[in-house]
């Protein structure tokens, strides 16, 4: 195993020649072997425990145990204690979160190149038939991934049994976790229930496993490719949202899941269905908002949807509108780009925000006083452009819908002592 190792860092991971690694080791085998490997490679390495408390006194073994081995060795070692007070079914993933944040943490810190964990051939597995069952897609087929970021897992090509093969070749001293054998968690009844009759089964299941794991990553990308080339061509980016026209996505279902999953869409016959609904209609995933804009679909990213409130003082405003703001006395005229108000009737700072539920204004030029949703639906404004209209307000009442009218109450004819004027 040393040589197919050493033979396979060097190959694969060839930029952690002459880098800072930081090895997270739990004490367990794995992560036992896997310093060890790269111990004798002779590669710059630092070693990172995390003690999340689960086991009690176990815990606290383990991290001694790993503190020993680096002191030992002359390795620097870095360790962390943490409290997760959550259901069992989430302490993992929470644990997962925690862990991960903290290495980088560690590796900006100490200014380190690359995290190095002991994911192995079974983890991948695992992780495969977890995202089987989890309708997951083909990129969830994939196994675990050998570089991730700045996450490199060396020891994915190598099997458990030829792990403990080597620990005991070598007698390398590793921690036990019972937990490992507890079926609490869904990962744990799949390493113990499930694989252990599929390798009985099929000897070679474990390698089989491995070669459609290798020939699903390559279908993988060639479908990625294909799906870049089509999105390249009918993506339309415009001021920071995507048109699509619902007639391509219509004629091209079978790759909507494809099309949409980097904006974090799961659901194909959602996309499908909006594509056929009235214009207005919205559905959001964590990150974005796709938008059924007449003949087209409106993607958008959330995080362009300010939210927030401005103050706008004497000296005018930058973010998120560059205005000016005037006093003197003016001759005034009706336009879209300026507000003309008397000072006294207004108390700075001024407000800008998005409109909300309830909002209502007494648009210039009208009679009687209006809904600002109301208004938004008479201009016939997209829901994108809704979101993005700033409202300046003297306390809680509208002066400006800006950039398109102001509030009669407030707007002078004559006798203007304030300016207001988008730049």
């Amino acid at each position: 195993m040393y040589s197919l190792f050493s033979k396979h860092i060097k190959k694969e991971f060839s930029f952690l020649n002459n880098s800072k690694l930081l090895v997270c080791v739990s004490g367990g085998i794995d992560s036992m072997v896997l310093i060890n490997l790269l111990k004798k490679l002779k590669y710059n390495i630092s070693i990172a425990h995390c003690n999340f408390n689960l086991r009690l006194k176990k815990s606290d073994l383990d991290e001694n145990f790993v503190k020993k081995y680096a002191t030992s060795n002359s390795i620097p070692f870095f360790s962390k204690s943490f409290i997760t007070k959550l259901p069992k079914q989430s302490i993992q993933m929470a644990a997962r979160n925690l862990r991960y944040k903290w290495f980088y943490d560690v590796l900006k810190t100490e200014k380190l190149d690359y995290i190095i964990t002991a994911h192995h051939l079974d983890d991948s597995l695992e992780t495969f038939i977890l995202n089987l069952s989890r309708a997951s897609g083909l990129e969830g087929l994939t196994g675990i991934k050998q570089l991730n970021d700045l996450i490199a897992r060396p020891l994915l090509i190598f099997s458990k049994d030829q792990i403990i093969k080597y620990a005991k070749a070598n007698n390398i001293k590793w921690r036990e976790d019972s937990t490992n054998k507890k079926n609490v968690y869904q990962r744990n009844q799949i390493r113990n229930k499930i694989i252990p009759p599929l390798k009985k089964l099929h000897p070679k299941f474990i390698d089989q496993t491995k070669k459609t794991m290798t020939f699903l990553r390559e279908s993988n990308l060639i479908i990625n490719t294909y799906i870049q080339q089509i999105k390249n061509q009918n993506f339309i980016l415009k001021n920071d949202q995507i048109s699509i026209s619902k007639n391509f996505i219509l004629k091209n279902s079978i790759l909507v899941f494809y099309l949409f999953k980097e904006y974090n869409f799961k659901y194909s016959d959602q996309i499908l269905e909006l594509c056929n609904s009235i214009s207005g209609k919205i559905i959001e995933s964590n990150t974005h908002v796709l938008l059924s804009n007449r003949s087209n679909l409106i993607l958008k990213n959330k995080t362009h949807l300010v939210e927030r409130t401005f103050e706008v003082g004497i000296k005018g405003l930058v973010i998120p509108i560059k205005m000016s703001v005037e006093v003197g006395d003016f001759q005034t005229e009706f336009n879209k780009k300026s507000i003309y108000l008397s000072k006294n009737e207004i108390d700075f700072p001024l407000y800008l925000r998005k409109w909300k539920k309830g909002d209502v204004f007494f648009p210039f030029g009208m009679k009687g006083k209006k809904t600002v949703s109301k208004y938004y639906k008479d201009e016939k404004m997209s829901f994108f452009d809704k979101q993005n209209q700033w409202l300046l307000c003297n306390n809680e009442e509208i002066i400006w819908i800006v950039g398109k009218r102001p509030d009669r109450r407030f707007f002078k004819n004559n006798n203007a002592s304030l300016k207001i004027e988008i730049l």
